[in-house]
């Protein structure tokens, strides 16, 4: 059974974590499970901001990146939906090997970010406190995960920012902080759905102008 408070470790900012990522040698891979062992209590929702972040800021990503990243995500918000506390991946994605050159290039772009946001976190608001609120971000991180999964360009930096805002209230249990990202990922949904009936509009145009 759930409990109405969530178990979160407090007082470990998720910058420092991260940043302590970015400090490897360059050379050289590491796995993803060896990362995810870095999160310790707090696996699932660092896990989240490791996966989503990236794809909220501009770096020099290959193609299909986002999908890649957003299917992790879509299993962790499953997770983070059920109540889950320790993290699990597909074989697959826990045995695949980051280049450290390419784990420290993220760290070091997205850690400065978190930090910024840090500055104005705080505990506010008993709510954040609660598995309700636990599954309530597990659940729009899922829709919002969905979207980032999907190879639609333009579309994805917008749902990803959301689903890291919403993740680092909840570790830093600030509601506040949990409304904006919410509020991200209702905008990211609104761009989402925009661009797919844009295309949608334009591939029927296409088709009648042709046939």
């Amino acid at each position: 059974m759930f409990k109405k408070k969530s178990k979160i470790l407090e007082n470990i900012p998720a910058s420092s974590i991260l940043k302590s990522l970015g400090e490897k040698s360059p050379e050289g891979t590491t796995k993803i499970s060896d990362i995810i062992e870095e999160f310790h209590e707090n696996g699932i929702l660092l896990a989240i901001i490791f996966f989503s972040l990236p794809i909220a800021v501009p770096l020099p990503y290959p193609p299909g990146f986002t999908t890649v990243m957003g299917v992790p995500l879509i299993v962790l918000s499953i997770q983070l939906l059920m109540g889950s506390t320790k993290v699990w991946l597909p074989q697959k994605v826990n045995n695949y090997e980051l280049k450290n050159v390419t784990l420290i290039m993220i760290c070091n772009k997205v850690v400065p970010i978190i930090i910024s946001i840090e500055r104005y976190v705080r505990p506010r608001f008993s709510f954040a406190k609660t598995i309700y609120t636990h599954q309530f971000v597990g659940f729009i991180s899922l829709i919002s995960a969905i979207m980032v999964a999907l190879p639609i360009p333009f579309t994805n930096a917008v749902p990803a920012l959301g689903i890291t805002i919403m993740t680092l209230g909840l570790l830093n249990r600030d509601g506040i902080v949990i409304i904006i990202g919410f509020v991200i990922s209702i905008i990211g949904g609104i761009i989402a759905i925009s661009a797919v009936l844009a295309s949608w509009v334009a591939l029927k145009y296409l088709f009648y102008k042709i046939f």
